[in-house]
C-alpha cells in the first residue's frame, strides 16, 4: 500500500511540475512569428517611402534597410516584461535603438525611453519628450550614460540585449553585462518599438517574457 501511495505521489508531482513548466512557457511570446504587417504600426519619416522598403521580415530576421528614418512598434501595450533581442550592423556602424513604454501619439520621435544601440553607446538610455527617471539628471540631452565602457562586438557580429521592465524600473544588459539600471520611471507601460536612423542592420531572436 505504501509503495502505491509513493508511486501515485510521484506521478502527481511529475504532472504538477509539467503544468508549471507549461504555464511558465505560455508567457513567452515571440515578437516576430509571421510577416503579418497588421500586427505592427509603421512610422516613417519619408512619406514617399513604403514601410516594406524599410522593414523586411525574412527567414526569422527583421531587416532594416535604412531607406528612411523611422520605427515600427507593437499595437499592443506591455508592462512588467523581459525583452531579449540580438542585433548587428551589416554594412557600417550606425544609430538604432529599442523603444520601450512608447506613449501615443506616433511621431518622429515618440514619447518613450530609448535604449540605445548606437555604435559605442549601446546601453545608454534617453528619456524622450517628457518622460523621466531618477537617474536622468542631464536636462539638455536627457541621456543616462551606461555604467561601464562599451562592450559591443565588431561590425557584422551579433550583439545581445536584455531589457527588463518591472514596475517603475528599467534594466539593460548588453552582451550579458549590466549597463543601465533606471529607477523612478514616470511611465510603466506602453508599446515596444525598433528604431533606425538610416543605417542598415538586422534583428533576430526577439522574445518577450511576461514578468
Amino acid at each position: 500500500m505504501k509503495s502505491k501511495l509513493v508511486a501515485l505521489l510521484s506521478v502527481f508531482l511529475f504532472i504538477s511540475s509539467g503544468a508549471c513548466i507549461a504555464q511558465k512557457s505560455s508567457k513567452n511570446k515571440s515578437l516576430f512569428t509571421t510577416a503579418n504587417a497588421s500586427k505592427w504600426e509603421y512610422v516613417i519619416k519619408d512619406k514617399a517611402v513604403s514601410p516594406s522598403e524599410v522593414f523586411v521580415l525574412k527567414d526569422g530576421l527583421l531587416q532594416i534597410t535604412g531607406a528612411s528614418t523611422g520605427y515600427l512598434r507593437t499595437k499592443k501595450t506591455y508592462t512588467n516584461y523581459e525583452l531579449n533581442v540580438e542585433w548587428r550592423w551589416t554594412k557600417k556602424l550606425g544609430n538604432s535603438g529599442v523603444l520601450v513604454h512608447i506613449q501615443q501619439k506616433d511621431s518622429i520621435w515618440p514619447v518613450c525611453y530609448q535604449v540605445q544601440q548606437k555604435a559605442d553607446a549601446a546601453g545608454d538610455i534617453i528619456c524622450m519628450n517628457g518622460l523621466w527617471a531618477k537617474e536622468c539628471t542631464d536636462s539638455v540631452k536627457f541621456t543616462v550614460k551606461k555604467m561601464l565602457p562599451s562592450n559591443e562586438k565588431p561590425l557584422g557580429e551579433w550583439n545581445s540585449m536584455r531589457i527588463i521592465c518591472k514596475r517603475n524600473t528599467l534594466k539593460v544588459y548588453v552582451n550579458g553585462i549590466l549597463q543601465s539600471n533606471l529607477t523612478g520611471l514616470t511611465a510603466k507601460k506602453g508599446f515596444i518599438g525598433f528604431q533606425n536612423e538610416g543605417t542598415p542592420l538586422e534583428f533576430r531572436k526577439l522574445m518577450i517574457v511576461s514578468k
